[in-house]
């Protein structure tokens, strides 16, 4: 059982990422976070993390980010297990 839980941890650890999709015209960038007990893995901020992906001549048309707050149920659910994720798209110029 106990080889079960390390293994499970280090799987979840290892699930959060960030990375960008590209053509000539538009980018995709993302960055995930997995919470498990108010613990982020990764950890760092996804939107900073998604921004630094974005190209240098790049217009950033959206951000999307799910619900990090403690003040709503789904914010407090997220953070006890889930994923924080931030997208953003945009056009390279």
């Amino acid at each position: 059982m106990k080889n079960l839980l390390v293994l499970s941890f280090l799987v979840i650890s290892l699930s959060g990422c960030s990375g960008i999709r590209q053509t000539d015209e538009t980018f995709d960038a993302h960055a995930e976070n997995v919470n498990v007990l108010f613990m982020q893995f990764p950890g760092g901020d996804t939107q900073e993390r998604a921004m630094e992906l974005a190209p240098e001549n790049a217009e950033i048309v959206t951000i999307k980010s799910t619900v990090t707050d403690t003040s709503s149920f789904l914010g407090v659910v997220n953070r006890i297990i889930g994923v924080d994720q931030t997208k953003i798209a945009g056009v390279i110029k």
